[in-house]
């Protein structure tokens, strides 16, 4: 069959545009993950720190004085170990949440060694004291991917951390012959405050993977002022198709105040130390 130089003409632009239609859409179809993590909707991760804490705090109350109390020279002690729970969820390929708790608690008993006040309490020399403190951590963001590959994917983030801090210091001391004095003073703040995340996640090979999270907050809102920065690295290894270990290093470093009226609550708080969670994925 003979063709004219038209139809010929016709039929090879038919063919080459088809061609490159069929290799367009071939090379828009998804290729499979390295990892499954890249996959799953669910994730959740359950663990300890093993934290170290050094903190100065501040409740002052009427016309007291300012004054930082350091809760090493409360012999409270710098190590503890705390629990920790993560989940997220996966909603497409771009949009995600995640929401995570953890808890801090840790006291100690010691003479006191120089005059201070908390809470509106005055605590002389020589007071024996009993110190406890919790800190309790909610977080809560929004995630956007904004890249994602075969192996990695990188994602920003915004949402609410929620602090919650309780304090309480005990005190007892001699008051002339044979009479002692108690003294309790209980500080406590809650503080919800905007934050920043970054989040990134590359697999070395389909068990092995590592991942970082980035968080960043400053701001003051109304009676309220603070910085915030978080940072979290793991090394995750996937020992069983929906189960894994992961082990990190993380720190934290938390800065707020509040001031209303007559009263005010400064904590300052630095946490860090290595971390190890079992991570189930579905």
């Amino acid at each position: 069959m003979k063709y004219g130089n038209a139809t010929l003409t016709a039929l090879l632009g038919s063919a080459s545009l088809l061609g490159s239609v069929s290799f367009s859409v071939l090379a828009q179809e998804p290729k499979p993950s390295l990892h499954p993590y890249l996959d799953r909707s669910h994730q959740f991760l359950v663990g300890a720190y093993f934290q170290e804490l050094h903190a100065e705090i501040r409740e002052t109350r009427g016309p007291l004085p300012q004054q930082a109390v350091n809760l090493r020279h409360l012999g409270v002690d710098d190590t503890d170990t705390t629990w920790h729970l993560e989940y997220r969820y996966r909603i497409n390929e771009r949009w995600g949440l995640v929401a995570s708790a953890q808890h801090f608690s840790d006291q100690g008993t010691r003479g006191n060694i120089r005059e201070f006040n908390f809470a509106g309490v005055t605590f002389p020399v020589g007071a024996q004291l009993h110190t406890e403190i919790d800190v309790d951590t909610y977080i809560f963001d929004v995630v956007y991917t904004t890249y994602r590959s075969q192996r990695a994917e990188v994602a920003i983030g915004v949402g609410i951390h929620a602090f919650n801090f309780a304090t309480k210091i005990e005190g007892k001391a001699v008051a002339g012959r044979n009479k002692n004095t108690d003294s309790v003073a209980f500080g406590e703040l809650l503080a919800p405050l905007p934050n920043l995340r970054l989040q990134g996640f590359y697999a070395i090979d389909p068990r092995w993977s590592l991942t970082g999270s980035f968080g960043w907050m400053s701001a003051n809102v109304d009676e309220w002022s603070g910085d915030f920065l978080y940072l979290h690295g793991r090394l995750q290894y996937r020992f069983a198709d929906k189960l894994g270990l992961a082990l990190g290093y993380q720190f934290t470093d938390i800065d707020i105040s509040r001031k209303k009226q007559r009263r005010q609550s400064e904590y300052d708080l630095e946490f860090s130390g290595p971390s190890l969670q079992l991570t189930y994925g579905f």
